[in-house]
């Protein structure tokens, strides 16, 4: 009977956690080069421009040609996103800056990805 209590003991350490297995495999997935996580990261990018042009009156209060603007690659960017009218034109911005891969991404994308998924984010500056 003593022999039966070690063996459960042992099984309760050897047992398979089915979540934890799984999000230890989605976390390597989504964090293979050139693979599942490209797609995810190319969602993710079509989601925030949807949401930018969806809602160009949130949005383009924040975004201004000034090569300043975090939310440009350059300045040069920054102009080649102007449109007739001297604002931003989000069609382009979006094209330009927000949905090819390899683009940093400032505080506006960070906003309308945060805002489109319904989640609470906060930025800190170290």
């Amino acid at each position: 009977n003593n022999n039966n209590n070690n063996n459960s003991n042992n099984n309760d350490n050897n047992y398979d956690h089915p979540l934890e297995d799984a999000l230890s495999k989605l976390h390597e997935r989504l964090n293979e080069e050139n693979a599942t996580s490209d797609y995810c990261t190319w969602f993710l990018r079509i989601l925030t421009a949807s949401q930018l042009k969806s809602h160009p009156d949130r949005y383009l209060p924040f975004l201004s040609a000034d090569s300043t603007d975090s939310s440009f690659t350059s300045a040069a960017a920054a102009t080649d996103c102007l449109g007739n009218d001297g604002t931003v034109d989000l069609s382009v911005f979006c094209a330009r800056e927000v949905e090819p891969m390899g683009k940093e991404c400032g505080m506006v994308q960070v906003a309308a990805l945060a805002e489109c998924l319904g989640a609470r984010v906060v930025i800190e500056y170290v």
